[in-house]
């Protein structure tokens, strides 16, 4: 394995590939500023500009660009509140605050050094993987994907903040709009109100941009002013400090890229999950979880750092079995396939330079993209302080040009613009947008996977299977324990008046 690693690195540091990797990190961070455009778009625009070229330099353009992506999506959603893919989704939630705050470049450099530890703990892990990886990804069977979904619904309880009641009718309603569409058993219409264009369901990523996105310019029309709301001192919110933070949860971050690994590397779970699941794990584990959604580097950090890594994770079904674990290996497979490369059992024996040679380009990719970061941090910010008369258009024009782009469509900008109106009065009468995306994306897992594993193993799946068993216990007492926790500090607090 180490001469198959001196090959790779050997192949990618040609001049030609280092400066097409290059290309591909800045393609890749100009292309996920903006909203809808990032992910899948950045390898399809790509893909014609690997014919003819040597496997390492056209898995160094194709790859590195991909890379770049899971920071570069972080950018547009710490800044104006609109995640660059659906990835980057939950850096909303602590990061746009952080922003309103007069913290915004110091929430950047979080997000870009969390990007570079997670990415690169995600490409060792797929290193020391590789030998030993396959058979624990085949133990797990759809009981134990429905109960990962599970576990991902439970963290809506710690997302409430307020009425409890006002979060559960949230996560309600995101769980009624995960199920619009087609019945995956019955094949009947649902909730669809006879339009056709919603039988495949309702598009997360232009929902997203409206709850957030478009809400937010909404909200930012009718306050007036700019998304700056007070300006931090210089001392504690520049990059340096966002860097610090970032190393000082070093346990955060750890937690988060394992978490991202694993999700990654379940076939067709994808990157969202776990960054969701990455946050509600930080907001378990945390000391202070009534800070989370207020305004702190620990959410930046603990999403960021498993979109990451997920992009290793997501590699090892990919390159060991050749099935994609998401949208971005799936292209990643064509583009092999063009090269004369198959991925699977044989790509591990006849190509594993290859193999080796993609955690490298993993690796010089996610310092190449933090640099960029952290070096425009303080530049970037600098846009959230414009008037919102100036900012409100061009966010506004860019997020209906990016629904329009995911399925080229003209019904999802019309669900983007449903979407912003009802984010908006959701965030004005308090009821938690966090669930509802949560819902929206636990929902059809849990439906998809509780279907194939009742028709497999019976209605007590849950009990008969020990993983799913395990991961049961395992959902109650960490959802049980934070709650507890909570319930003895205020108990505490009131005992003490």
């Amino acid at each position: 394995m180490l001469h198959a690693a001196i090959m790779g690195l050997g192949a990618l540091l040609s001049p030609l590939a280092l400066l097409l990797l290059a290309v591909g990190v800045i393609f890749g961070l100009v292309v996920s500023f903006f909203p809808g455009l990032g992910g899948v778009v950045v390898l399809v625009l790509l893909m014609p500009f690997i014919y003819n070229l040597e496997p390492a330099q056209g898995l160094a353009l194709l790859w590195g660009a991909h890379v770049a992506v899971c920071f570069g999506g972080s950018q547009s959603a710490i800044l104006f509140n609109v995640p660059g893919s659906s990835k980057n989704v939950a850096a909303c939630f602590d990061g746009y605050p952080m922003t309103q705050n007069g913290e915004g470049a110091r929430a950047l450099a979080a997000s870009a050094t969390s990007s570079l530890l997670g990415g690169i703990f995600g490409a060792l892990v797929l290193l020391v993987s590789l030998p030993v990886i396959r058979p624990i990804i085949l133990v797990l069977g759809p009981a134990e994907y429905f109960m990962l979904a599970l576990w991902g619904i439970s963290v809506i309880a710690l997302f409430t903040s307020g009425s409890f009641l006002k979060g559960l009718a949230a996560a309600g309603l995101g769980l009624l709009i995960a199920f619009v569409g087609m019945d995956p058993m019955t094949g009947t219409p649902r909730f669809t109100m006879g339009l056709v264009s919603l039988w495949e369901g309702i598009t997360f990523p232009p929902a997203v941009l409206g709850m957030f996105a478009l809400a937010q310019m909404i909200e930012l029309f009718v306050r007036g002013g700019a998304i700056v709301k007070r300006q931090a001192p210089a001392a504690t919110s520049g990059p340096l400090q966002g860097i610090k933070d970032t190393l000082r949860n070093w346990s955060l971050v750890i937690r988060s890229s394992v978490l991202g690994v694993f999700i990654g590397a379940l076939p067709g779970v994808g990157g969202t999950v776990g960054n969701i699941m990455a946050y509600g794990q930080a907001v378990q584990t945390s000391k202070h979880p009534e800070k989370y959604g207020t305004g702190i580097p620990e959410g930046v950090i603990a999403c960021e750092a498993a979109v990451a890594s997920n992009e290793g994770g997501g590699l090892i079904p990919t390159l060991t079995f050749g099935i994609p674990g998401g949208e971005g290996p799936a292209i990643l497979m064509i583009a092999l396939l063009i090269m004369g490369i198959a991925p699977g059992p044989e790509m591990m024996t006849k190509h594993l330079d290859i193999v080796l040679m993609m955690v490298w380009i993993i690796v010089l990719a996610n310092v190449l993209a933090t640099g960029i970061g952290l070096g425009l941090a303080k530049r970037l910010v600098r846009i959230s302080s414009l008037p919102g008369t100036t900012l409100i258009p061009f966010v506004f024009v860019i997020c209906l040009i990016g629904a329009y782009a995911v399925n080229r469509s003209f019904s999802d900008v019309i669900i983007a613009v449903i979407f912003g109106i009802v984010g908006y009065y959701m965030k004005k009468y308090d009821y938690s947008r966090a669930n509802l995306v949560i819902g929206m994306v636990m929902g059809s897992l849990i439906e998809r996977y509780y279907h194939i594993s009742a028709r497999l193993f019976g209605d007590t799946f849950f009990v008969t299977r020990p993983i799913a068993l395990g991961l049961l216990i395992v959902i109650i007492l960490t959802t049980a324990y934070p709650l507890y926790s909570k319930h003895r500090r205020k108990k505490k607090g009131e005992l003490t008046v």
